[in-house]
């Protein structure tokens, strides 16, 4: 595990590693690619989430490259 052994949006510990897509609301075209260490409740946010996104801090998120 990276990233001091906690989830990126909060302090819980990560069940694992995701890759995700974020970008501005403005821009959803221009999106950022990474991988994120998530707690079960953010990876199910982002599940719910689907391919609209989940807000976060001014960013959107989602599952996957795609």
């Amino acid at each position: 595990m990276a990233e001091g052994d906690r989830c990126t949006f909060c302090t819980q510990r990560p069940r694992e590693e995701v890759a995700i897509a974020r970008w501005r609301p403005p821009t959803p075209e221009d999106q950022e690619r990474l991988t994120l260490w998530l707690c079960g409740r953010h990876m199910e946010r982002l599940a719910k989430a689907g391919i609209r996104g989940w807000a976060h801090e001014g960013w959107m998120h989602k599952a996957g490259w795609w």
